[in-house]
């Protein structure tokens, strides 16, 4: 359909399906307007091209590359950065969007799909390399040396210092393709696990949500019920390597600069909106189950579940307002190697 009147049609539900920023995004939506699913996929294609550190050419490769100067930046990228920045803060540095170093360091310096190609999946790494002193986060600047000029959309940051926006940028994306929708029937944007639920298609209590378990997606962990909600999830069983025979994860506790040393396999949170579920998980896994669910406990508006290394599940008491059912006893049973 070539006209925004041909793409009006009577009410009726649209899936739409395609790959962008490195995971699967589906789009379901109760609406007349056939081309609304396109247009969240043009978004994100979009947003990858602004937000990607692995596209040599993308917004935020050139800012990472730039030294420290002041730097134009598209509304849309200015936004994104200004909003992990506030989750920096917010979190006390617990999330932290610069990173970037530090992902390299550990052996994510690629996309993930190459990152398991290389060697195998294990590979050799330099010893001065290895243990360079910015690994063990000893490092000269930091997210709070970021400065940004909202008036000239402009930022400065020190020249060595350089970002990744990933799953956060993913969950921000999700919520600009929520604003997009506003207005239809209900819709669910899902990409790659972050997503954002709106109306009740079927059920009173809103979309049917399954957690997958974090090391045999056949199984799940527990079912919840989401209507104008968001939520996302983070795990260290998904995106793992070994490098020098030592097994990595993607998810950084920016305290050591090293791949998080904890206790959760898998942290679920329930937010309002996608991006700040995506933070909140993260920072939740980083601390650990027990400490990951006392601070989700005492964060407004903020719900979560976390699925423990030795096969336990903890949430918070806000979460059973949204919680249909947990796994039956027997359904976790299982062995894993970390």
């Amino acid at each position: 359909m070539t006209t925004e009147a041909n793409a009006m049609t009577s009410w009726q539900w649209w899936t739409h399906r395609f790959s962008a920023m490195n995971t699967a995004v589906e789009v379901l939506v109760y609406g007349r307007n056939a081309t609304q699913p396109l247009a969240i996929e043009q978004l994100f294609r979009e947003a990858e091209q602004r937000m990607s550190r692995f596209l040599p050419d993308s917004e935020l490769s050139r800012f990472n590359a730039a030294g420290d100067q002041p730097v134009a930046l598209s509304p849309e990228l200015f936004d994104a950065i200004e909003a992990a920045l506030a989750a920096a803060w917010a979190t006390g540095g617990l999330f932290d969007p610069t990173i970037l170093d530090d992902l390299v360091a550990a052996g994510y310096d690629r996309s993930f799909e190459q990152v398991v190609e290389r060697a195998q999946f294990c590979w050799s790494a330099p010893i001065d390399w290895h243990d360079a002193p910015q690994v063990t986060r000893r490092r000269l600047s930091s997210y709070a040396h970021i400065q940004l000029d909202r008036a000239r959309r402009q930022a400065i940051k020190p020249a060595a210092l350089r970002l990744d926006l990933g799953g956060m940028g993913k969950g921000w994306t999700v919520d600009r393709a929520a604003e997009l929708l506003v207005g239809e029937g209900p819709f669910l944007v899902n990409a790659g696990g972050d997503l954002y639920a709106h109306g009740q298609p079927g059920d009173a209590r809103g979309w049917a949500i399954t957690i997958e378990h974090p090391w045999l997606p056949e199984r799940w962990i527990a079912r919840l019920f989401l209507d104008h909600k968001a939520l996302a999830t983070s795990t260290i069983m998904k995106r793992r390597w070994r490098r020098s025979g030592e097994l990595h994860h993607h998810l950084i506790d920016p305290r050591t600069g090293r791949p998080a040393n904890t206790d959760a396999a898998s942290v679920t949170v329930v937010a309002h909106r996608a991006m700040l579920a995506e933070v909140f998980a993260k920072v939740a896994l980083v601390l650990g189950a027990e400490a990951g669910i006392a601070y989700l406990e005492q964060t407004p508006e903020i719900e979560g579940l976390i699925y423990t290394t030795d096969g336990r599940i903890l949430h918070t008491p806000g979460l059973s307002a949204w919680l249909g059912a947990l796994a039956p006893a027997g359904q976790l049973d299982a062995e894993v190697s970390l």
